[in-house]
Formats: structure tokens, C-alpha cells, sequence
């Protein structure tokens, strides 16, 4: 009995944890640095004071940039070494969903969404990337262990502290993180035994937390007010209900599998089939306020400020993974259909699994093919002006570290980042026999194309090139 409850509470998770970390390094350098990437890597490597400037007008908060102006310091901008504190985070996720599942449900739960999350190509993604969002799907499961765990002891001050240190942390880190706090207020407020055991400790926790993001309102409430008045984001279809789960889940197939059981867990207990787990009936209702509640929200809201993206959406995804092994126990009256829903369920995650899920190499290529056709007589103008920062990481290293003087230190190479028409030098045209316009989704500052208009009137277009995500190389010449 002691050797089991080893394996279940030291063994087990510690073998999570290490199958989570050496899945993920294999190839945490594979892809370039690219994509939102080098604006963090950019701004983490500044002075803390320049970086505290940063936010008054940005929309993340300074959790991960301070993180990673620290990590920086001591280990480099490396790929490898930028996304390593990636990894460390998404691997750490995986023992408090262990964690959360075993204390609250059952080790069989606990393996079985341990498992789905180790393999989702979603989550190796953002382990591979220099970015916020395993930080914030580790504090995310850090907070909901804290709660849960509140629930069956209330009495326990440890468990009152992690959930104030982990919200505050969260909201610290990703605007998202409040849906975690309104997650939590709405199982308390929804679910009788919540409100009966604690109430009063999860309402004194939430006003501390906002308390200590007190500092940091009037930011929050600037950058709220300016993205009411539309995002880059696209609005949703309906599609985008299915397309966002096929994302968390590996392939289609999976998600047909994964949907299937959750109907039919949910079908057994409309019809009132609770054979089982009538003690977590509590539980399994926050998971399930966890997932739809904040899906069905976003969506919703997205029609009016579009946000149902999947990355922002990587708070719900370990909802999901729960709710799939609790559906998954549910639906098991018998071992050989527990065991054959769990081998389904792992297995496909596991043969779908693309361990080098991340960012390619085009964004390197690009700027290579920039390089071969650039001489003395070329200028190369960059749309949006933002795009400079994971060029200049790939163009010249020390252009990059030199934050002050990058854009000055690309300008006297020849390379213009504009946003606007009127930013061009109309001497520049004249002086220069070809140039290469390098279009990195210019809608978004260009959307009537006025920049390449200019040069195709002044210039004769002589080459097209298509490659990372969309970018464009266009080359003119006189």
C-alpha cells in the first residue's frame, strides 16, 4: 500500500515531468526565431527602465518580459536559450494537472489528461516559443489546483495562498488571466457546495488580488479602452468552434473521438446515468464552467472585439484535456471499456504527436534571400515598420542587441522600416537602381497597398517571391 501510494504521489508525476522535458528539448531550436518572437526576445533585453516605459502603451502586462529580461542576462538570445524558460513552464504545467486530477478525482484521470497534454503539438508549440502563453497555461493550472483543492479544505491556509500568489501572478502576466478570477466567482456563485464552503475565502482572496493589481489598472483599463475599438484578430465562424478543439487536439480524427465522448458523457448524465462520481459531482461541474464558459464567451464577444484565437485560448485547453479523461472515466463501468477509451484517447495523441511543432526556417530564408539580392545600389523597405526586429535578428546579430540603434543601424545599411507611404524618402528613389520591398502583412498599416502602388509606378516589378506566413518579397528595378 505504501509503495502504491509512492508510485501514485512521487513516481508517477516525476516521470511526467521528465517524459514532458525531454519531448520538448529535442528539438526546442529547430525553427528560427520568428513570429512575435523577436519582439520579446527585442524588449526583454532592454534596461528594466526602458522596459517598464514599454508597457504604458503595450498589451502585455510585464510578468514574462521581466522573466525573460532576467533569463537573458545570464543565458543569451540564442533560440535555444530564449525558449528554454518556455519549456521549463510547459513542462511544470504537466505535474500540477497531475496534481489537480489526482487530488481531486482519481489517479486514472490524473494519467490520462497528464498524457493528452504531453502529446498535444498545441502545447509542445508554445514550449517551443519565446513567449508568454506556457507561462500563463502553467499559472492557469497552478491557480485551479489552489482552488479545487481550497474546496476540500478550506481550513488548509497553503491552499489560500497559492490561489492569492498564483492569480495575482496571473494577471500579472496575460489580461486573460482575469477569466481565471471569473471562472472561479462563477463556480462559487453556481455550485452550492461552493458557496456554502468558500465563499468567503475565495471573495477575500479575489479583492486582495485586485488590491495588488491596483498599480496597474490605470494600464489595464488604457489598453482595454483601445482594444474596444477593434483587434487584428479576424472574427470567428462557426467553424471556428470545431477548428480551435482540432487545434488542442492533434488531428481531426481526435476531435471527432474526443467531442464523441463528451456528448456521450454528457447524454448518460442528462438521462441520469451518475452510477458514478456522484462525491465529484462538485468537481466535475468547475471543469466544465472551465472549458465552456469562457469558450462560448469568447466566441460570443468575438463577433463584436475579435479574440477566439487559439493562443489565447490556451487557458481553456487544459479544461478540455480534463474534461475528456473525466468523461472518460465516467463512461467506464467496466475495466475493458475504461481501458479501451484511455488506449484510444493516448494513442491518438501520441501517433499525431509532431515533436518539432514550432516555428520553420522561412523567416531566415527570407532574410537570406534578401541578403543574395541586396548590393550597394539596393534599399529595402520593410512593411510593418515592427517586422525590422525579427529581420535584424536574422540579418545582423549586433544590430539586434543594440536596441537603441537598431533602426539607425539598418537605415545605414540601406533598410527602411515604413508603415506609411509618407514614411518613404522620396530621394531614396531616386538614388537607388533596385529595390526590394519586403511586405510582412502590410494590410494591417496598408490596407489600400499604397506603398507597393508607389513603387510599381516608379520602379518595374521584377520579381515575386512568396514565403513565412504570408511574407512577400518584392524586387524593383529602374
Amino acid at each position: 500500500m505504501i509503495q502504491e501510494t509512492k508510485i501514485k504521489e512521487r513516481y508517477l508525476p516525476v516521470f511526467l515531468l521528465l517524459l514532458n522535458f525531454f519531448i520538448k528539448i529535442i528539438y526546442l531550436d529547430y525553427g528560427c526565431i520568428s513570429g512575435d518572437e523577436p519582439f520579446t526576445i527585442f524588449h526583454a533585453q532592454q534596461k528594466l527602465s526602458d522596459l517598464f516605459a514599454l508597457f504604458q502603451n503595450e498589451n502585455n502586462p510585464p510578468l514574462h518580459f521581466v522573466l525573460s529580461h532576467f533569463w537573458i542576462q545570464l543565458f543569451g538570445i540564442t533560440a535555444f536559450a530564449s525558449r528554454f524558460l518556455s519549456l521549463i513552464f510547459s513542462t511544470a504545467t504537466v505535474y500540477f494537472i497531475y496534481k489537480l486530477a489526482h487530488k481531486n478525482f482519481n489517479v486514472r484521470i490524473a494519467i490520462i489528461s497528464s498524457l493528452i497534454y504531453t502529446f498535444s503539438n498545441y502545447h509542445i508549440f508554445f514550449a517551443h516559443e519565446a513567449r508568454v502563453y506556457s507561462l500563463f497555461a502553467l499559472l492557469t493550472t497552478i491557480s485551479m489546483y489552489a482552488f479545487m483543492s481550497l474546496i476540500s479544505e478550506r481550513s488548509n491556509r497553503k491552499y489560500f495562498i497559492l490561489l492569492l500568489i498564483s492569480n495575482a501572478l496571473l494577471i500579472y502576466a496575460h489580461f486573460f488571466g482575469f477569466f481565471i478570477i471569473a471562472i472561479q466567482g462563477l463556480s462559487v456563485i453556481l455550485i452550492k457546495e461552493l458557496r456554502k464552503n468558500i465563499f468567503k475565502q475565495f471573495s477575500v482572496s479575489a479583492l486582495i488580488t485586485l488590491v495588488l493589481y491596483a498599480p496597474y489598472f490605470p494600464i489595464f483599463i488604457k489598453r482595454f479602452l483601445s482594444s474596444s475599438g477593434g483587434t487584428w484578430v479576424s472574427p470567428p465562424s462557426i467553424e471556428s468552434l470545431y477548428n480551435n478543439l482540432w487545434k488542442f487536439s492533434n488531428a481531426p480524427v481526435n476531435t471527432v473521438t474526443f467531442i464523441s465522448i463528451l456528448l456521450a458523457a454528457l447524454i448518460f448524465v442528462l438521462i441520469g446515468k451518475t452510477r458514478k462520481f456522484e462525491y465529484k459531482k462538485a468537481f466535475s461541474k468547475v471543469v466544465l464552467i472551465w472549458f465552456l464558459f469562457p469558450y462560448l464567451f469568447l466566441f460570443a464577444i468575438s463577433f463584436l472585439i475579435p479574440m477566439f484565437l487559439d493562443r489565447y485560448l490556451i487557458f481553456i485547453s487544459i479544461a478540455y484535456y480534463l474534461a475528456i479523461a473525466i468523461a472518460i472515466d465516467f463512461l467506464a463501468s467496466r475495466k475493458w471499456v475504461f481501458y479501451s477509451l484511455s488506449i484510444i484517447a493516448i494513442g491518438m495523441m501520441t501517433i499525431t504527436t509532431n515533436l518539432k511543432s514550432g516555428h520553420n526556417q522561412d523567416l531566415k530564408e527570407v532574410v537570406r534571400l534578401v541578403q543574395q539580392s541586396k548590393d550597394d545600389n539596393t534599399a529595402v523597405l520593410i512593411c510593418p515598420d515592427w517586422v525590422q526586429l525579427g529581420f535584424s535578428y536574422h540579418y545582423n546579430i549586433e544590430h539586434f542587441k543594440n536596441y537603441r540603434d537598431t533602426e539607425f543601424a539598418l537605415n545605414r545599411e540601406n533598410i527602411f522600416p515604413v508603415s506609411d507611404v509618407k514614411e518613404i524618402n522620396d530621394s531614396l528613389l531616386y538614388q537607388k537602381n533596385k529595390i526590394i520591398y519586403l511586405d510582412g502583412w502590410s494590410e494591417l498599416v496598408d490596407p489600400d497597398g499604397l506603398i507597393f502602388n508607389k513603387l510599381n509606378q516608379n520602379f518595374k516589378l521584377i520579381g515575386t517571391e512568396d514565403s513565412y506566413k504570408g511574407m512577400k518579397i518584392y524586387t524593383f528595378q529602374k
